[in-house]
C-alpha cells in the first residue's frame, strides 16, 4: 500500500513537472507578443501624435540577454525596444501605458528632431567598436545635455497630446530603468544620474506647462473664444511646432474671417448647405451676416488678411505631414472664401478617392461647385449628403 502511494506521488509529480515543461513556452510567448502588441500600439499613437512629414522610424525589438543594457534604443533610423521594459512597465498598474509611453516618445523626439548620435534613454550605451567611439567623441557633453533635455521636454509634450499621461510617471519609470538595468550613477562624457534626473525634472516643468496651456486653448476654441485661442496656440507652437497646431490656428483665423463674411441671398436662404466643414454651426454666423446690409469694404480686407495668413497655416501643416486630410479640407474652404472655387475643387482632388467621399471633403466640393456655377453638380452632392 505504501508503495502504490509512494507511486502516485511520484508519478503526479511528473506528470505536474512535465505539464510547466511544455505550458511554459507557450506562456512565455504569449507574454512576449502581448509585450510586442502593447508596446506596437503606444508607439503608432505616439508617431500620430508627432504628425511629421517624415516617415515613422522601424520599430525593432532587442534580443533579450541575461542581462539587457538598456530599456530603448535610437540608431537611425531605428528605434529598438528592449520588451523587458514592458514588464518593468507593467509594475506601475493602471499607469503602465503612460510610462512605456514616456520612454518610447524619448526616442521618437530623438528621431524627429534630428539627433545625430545614436543614444539610449539612460545614458547607458555600452557599444564599445572603434567606428561607434569615435562618433560619439564628436559630441561633446553640452550637446548630449540639449539633445536629451529636448527628447524629454518634446518626449512629454506629444506623449500628452497622444492621449497618455507622462507627467507624474517619469521620475518614477528613470528610477526603475537606472535600478532594473542596473546603470551606473556617473558614466564618462555623459550626464550623472543626479545630472539626468535634474534635465528630466526641468523638461517635465516645462512640458506641463505648455501641455496646460494647449487644453486651454483647446477649450478656448470650443467656447468660441477665437483671439484668446489664438493667442494661446501660437504660444505653444513656438516651442512645440506641430501639424495640429498649424492647423489650429489656421481654423481660427478662418472662423474669424466668416464673421466678417456677408452671406448672400442663397447662403441665407439655405445655411445648412453653406456650413463650411470647419464650422459647428453656422446660424449664429448667419444672423450676424444678414443683418448688415451692405459689403464693408474694410472689413473685406481684414477677411481676406485673415484667409491669407491662415493659407500659409494650413499650408504649413501638410508640408509637416502630407496625408494630414483635414489640413486639404480647411484649405480647400480658405480658397473658396478667397472667391478661388476653383483652387478649392483641385485641392480636394489632391486627396484620395476614399477620402474625397467624405462628408467634409463632399461639403466644400458642393460649396465650390456651386460658386463655379456648376449647380448640377453641387446639387447632386446635396442630395446625396440629403441637406
Amino acid at each position: 500500500m505504501t508503495n502504490l502511494i509512494s507511486n502516485y506521488k511520484h508519478q503526479k509529480k511528473s506528470l505536474a513537472f512535465l505539464l510547466m515543461f511544455i505550458i511554459s513556452p507557450v506562456f512565455f510567448v504569449h507574454a512576449q507578443n502581448n509585450a510586442e502588441i502593447q508596446i506596437k500600439a503606444v508607439f503608432n499613437q505616439l508617431v500620430m501624435a508627432y504628425g511629421s512629414s517624415k516617415a515613422a522610424p522601424e520599430l525593432q525589438f532587442m534580443k533579450s540577454s541575461p542581462k539587457p543594457t538598456t530599456p530603448a534604443l535610437y540608431s537611425k533610423p531605428i528605434v529598438k525596444i528592449d520588451l523587458q521594459l514592458y514588464g518593468i512597465c507593467k509594475t506601475f498598474g493602471k499607469d503602465s501605458l503612460n510610462a512605456l509611453s514616456v520612454v518610447i516618445s524619448h526616442e521618437l523626439a530623438h528621431y524627429y528632431y534630428d539627433h545625430s548620435f545614436c543614444t539610449d534613454f539612460a545614458f547607458a550605451i555600452r557599444n564599445k567598436s572603434q567606428e561607434f567611439s569615435k562618433t560619439i567623441k564628436l559630441v561633446s557633453k553640452n550637446q548630449k545635455v540639449i539633445y536629451e533635455t529636448q527628447a524629454d521636454d518634446k518626449g512629454l509634450f506629444y506623449a500628452a497630446t497622444a492621449g497618455y499621461n507622462p507627467f507624474e510617471i517619469q521620475p518614477k519609470i528613470l528610477d526603475a530603468i537606472y535600478k532594473y538595468y542596473q546603470l551606473k550613477e556617473v558614466n564618462e562624457g555623459y550626464p550623472s544620474k543626479k545630472e539626468r534626473k535634474a534635465i528630466a525634472q526641468n523638461a517635465l516643468i516645462k512640458s506641463q506647462k505648455l501641455f496646460a496651456v494647449f487644453q486651454q486653448a483647446l477649450e478656448a476654441k470650443e467656447n468660441n473664444e477665437y483671439d484668446k485661442a489664438l493667442s494661446l496656440f501660437e504660444t505653444v507652437n513656438q516651442d512645440f511646432p506641430s501639424r495640429e497646431n498649424f492647423n489650429n490656428i489656421g481654423v481660427l483665423k478662418t472662423l474669424k474671417a466668416l464673421n466678417l463674411k456677408v452671406l448672400s441671398k442663397d447662403e441665407a436662404d439655405n445655411p445648412k448647405r453653406f456650413l463650411y466643414p470647419l464650422e459647428i454651426d453656422n446660424t449664429s454666423r448667419l444672423k450676424q451676416s444678414v443683418t448688415r446690409g451692405g459689403r464693408d469694404d474694410q472689413k473685406q480686407q481684414q477677411m481676406i488678411v485673415l484667409l491669407k495668413s491662415a493659407q500659409k497655416d494650413f499650408e504649413k501643416a501638410i508640408s509637416l505631414d502630407v496625408n494630414y486630410t483635414v489640413a486639404y479640407i480647411n484649405l480647400a474652404c480658405v480658397f473658396d472664401l478667397l472667391e478661388n472655387p476653383e483652387a478649392a475643387i483641385g485641392k480636394i482632388k489632391e486627396l484620395s478617392l476614399n477620402e474625397q467621399t467624405s462628408i467634409n471633403a463632399k461639403r466644400i466640393l458642393a460649396i465650390a461647385y456651386y460658386h463655379i456655377d456648376n449647380e448640377k453638380e453641387a446639387k447632386k452632392i446635396w442630395k446625396e449628403m440629403k441637406i
